[in-house]
C-alpha cells in the first residue's frame, strides 16, 4: 500500500468541482493484486488523492433499505434502468452519516440526494419520512434494512477535475444470518459527467484486461449471502462469469 504515498493529496475542500451528483458512473472488478501491483503504479501523476485526517484509505460502513417485497432489489434484478437505493452510510474515520437515496434513470445517468444525519444506521426514523418520499417511490414506513456492508475505500481525483474515481477493498457483507468476506476482489468505479475527457485510468484498466461490468454491491451482496425468497438467477449467471474471469476473487460458488 506504500503505493498510495505516491499520489499528491487533497482535501474534500480541495475537490467540490469533482462531486458529481449528478453523473454516469462505470464500474471495474478486478483482483486487488492487479489494482496494488499494476494500476494504481501507472496513474500516480495523473490524480490526486483525497486525504482526510492524514488517512488515504478509509472506512465505510453502509446498511440497504428496501421494501418488504423487495421492490428496489427487484427493478435491479429485472433490468430496468428506471431504478433507485435507500441507504444509510457512516464515513467511519469521521462518524459522518448520512441517508441517501440513489436514482439511476433510463439515460443511464445517477443522481444521489443525502442529507447528514444522527440516527442509528439501522433504522429509518419518522423524521426522515419526509426525505424519503421526495426522492424514492415507497412509502417510507415499510422499508427495513436488509444488507449491511463493510469496505475501504480510497477516492481518486483526476488533476483536472473532470474524473472521481473510489476503489473499494476488503469488502464484506452482513445480515442477520450470514456474514461474507471477499478474498481477493476490489471495485473500481469511474463518476464523470457526460462528456469528460478521455480518462488515464480506464485506459490502464483495459491495458491490463480489466473489463467494464455492471456491479452493485447492494444486489450483490444478497445473493452472495444466500437470502432467501430472491430472484437470483440473472445475477447467479453474473457472478459466475464474474468469478471465472477473477479466479474466485470474490470466495464464492454456486452449485446450481
Amino acid at each position: 500500500m506504500d503505493v498510495l504515498n505516491k499520489f499528491t493529496a487533497v482535501g474534500l475542500a480541495d475537490i467540490g468541482k469533482a462531486n458529481f451528483m449528478n453523473r454516469v458512473d462505470t464500474k471495474f472488478p478486478l483482483r486487488s493484486e492487479v489494482l496494488w501491483q499494476n494500476i494504481l503504479p501507472e496513474i500516480t501523476d495523473d490524480y490526486y488523492i483525497v486525504e482526510i485526517n492524514g488517512l488515504r484509505l478509509m472506512e465505510y460502513r453502509t446498511v440497504y433499505f428496501d421494501t418488504p417485497d423487495n421492490m428496489f432489489y427487484t427493478t435491479h434484478h429485472n433490468g430496468k434502468l428506471d431504478r433507485f437505493k435507500v441507504r444509510k452510510r457512516m464515513y467511519v474515520d469521521t462518524g459522518t452519516a448520512f441517508l441517501e437515496i440513489k436514482h439511476k434513470n433510463n439515460k443511464g445517468k445517477t443522481k444521489k440526494k443525502r442529507i447528514e444525519i444522527q440516527s442509528p444506521l439501522d433504522v429509518i426514523l419518522p423524521e426522515e419520512y419526509d426525505f424519503v418520499a421526495q426522492h424514492a417511490p415507497c412509502k417510507p414506513e415499510l422499508l427495513k434494512p436488509v444488507i449491511e456492508n463493510h469496505f475501504r475505500r480510497i477516492t481518486l481525483v483526476k488533476k483536472d477535475l473532470c474524473e472521481r474515481c473510489t476503489i473499494d477493498c476488503d469488502l464484506s457483507f452482513a445480515d442477520s444470518e450470514v456474514n461474507h468476506s471477499t478474498d481477493h476482489f476490489a471495485m473500481v468505479e469511474l463518476k464523470h459527467e457526460a462528456g469528460a475527457p478521455k480518462s488515464p485510468l480506464r485506459k490502464t484498466l483495459i491495458k491490463y484486461g480489466v473489463h467494464q461490468s455492471g456491479f452493485s454491491k447492494y444486489c450483490i451482496g444478497r445473493v452472495l449471502n444466500g437470502q432467501k425468497d430472491l430472484k437470483t438467477n440473472l445475477f447467479r449467471v453474473r457472478i459466475r462469469m464474474l468469478q471465472k474471469r477473477l479466479d474466485n476473487a470474490l470466495g464464492v460458488m454456486f452449485n446450481a
